[in-house]
């Protein structure tokens, strides 16, 4: 008897010890980093950027996986269908989580169900550009000269249902106008014809259209959002013009995980992604290409991506935008 008393306070012990233990932290092993873009452009510097300082954070390696298609849907159904464990983690542009669903009724994913938000990475103004042949060097030239000419204004996109595609419904939509939108397969070759000076006006990330700007190749008309950014502080935003003023839209970096990924882990990444953003060196990269770096929480992220669903789904309606 004495014996099966031991045997048992053995195993009582031993419970309670294992329940005692902490658990294993996060991560034990190498996380991947999904960007569903090219290298090289767009989102994938900054994930190699913020990657690289998440690595010596965690002490394990953080892997920059490409996954590029679809405006950003191959790499996003990628993540969807990974392991909740928390070795996969998404940096997204806003076409994968917030506007593809208006225009891909086959998407192999749901956005709002298949992909837990994390934080908010950064946000971005467009500059609205013009080629220098055009007759026009401010939004309300532009504005005047396209109501004059229905139609005949042409603006480059990176896509259909891209934010470059958006942002030019948008200012049609507010500036009553009808203008003629020419997709590209991608923000290169959209520049690039803009320059070129196939293509009248674009609405160009900062970081790729600024330094066109500054070399008079282009005429930088106004930028995307609500106040004019310090990367640029000569160049006004398009909702300073009488009419406009409702004109905002930015395009913005977030990190999502796979749905059903544990929230402490989620809770982890948040934290180590607004530490990362708030280095110096890294903040200070960011912010000399016109970008805000943010880090916020995951619950005000949650009420900023319900937002700009509802932003894009609301131009995409009222002009009647489809693919």
């Amino acid at each position: 008897m004495k014996t099966i008393k031991t045997l048992l306070a053995g195993c009582v012990l031993a419970t309670l010890g294992m329940a005692a233990a902490p658990a294993l932290a996060w991560p034990d092993k190498p996380v991947t980093l999904v960007v569903p873009y090219p290298a090289g452009g767009g989102v994938d510097p900054v994930a190699r950027l913020v990657g690289q300082k998440l690595a010596e954070r965690w002490k394990q390696p953080v892997i920059v996986s490409n996954r590029p298609g679809a405006s950003g849907s191959i790499g996003a159904a990628y993540v969807a269908r990974a392991q909740p464990d928390g070795a996969t983690i998404m940096m997204s542009a806003a076409s994968e989580v917030a506007i593809n669903q208006f225009f891909m009724p086959q998407l192999q994913y749901d956005a709002a169900k298949d992909l837990a938000p994390v934080t908010l990475v950064l946000r971005l103004p467009f500059i609205l550009a013009a080629s220098t042949t055009m007759p026009y060097s401010t939004v309300e030239e532009l504005v005047d000269y396209a109501r004059k000419n229905p139609g005949k204004v042409s603006y480059a996109s990176s896509g259909v249902g891209s934010a470059q595609h958006l942002a030019g419904a948008l200012l049609e939509q507010v500036a009553g106008v009808q203008m003629n939108h020419v997709p590209y397969k991608g923000v290169a070759p959209a520049t690039s014809d803009l320059l070129a000076h196939q293509v009248d006006i674009g609405f160009v990330g900062m970081p790729t259209g600024l330094p066109h700007v500054r070399d008079g190749k282009l005429k930088g008309l106004a930028v995307s959002s609500a106040q004019a950014s310090p990367a640029a502080p000569d160049i006004p935003p398009v909702a300073a013009t009488s009419g406009l003023e409702k004109f905002e839209l930015t395009q913005w970096f977030g990190v999502f995980m796979p749905a059903g990924t544990p929230a402490d882990i989620i809770a982890q990444v948040q934290r180590d992604m607004a530490a990362v953003l708030a280095m110096p060196d890294v903040s200070r990269t960011l912010r000399d290409q016109g970008a805000e770096p943010s880090g916020m929480s995951t619950e005000e992220f949650k009420a900023f991506l319900d937002s700009e669903r509802g932003k894009f789904g609301r131009i995409a309606k009222t002009m009647g935008v489809r693919p």
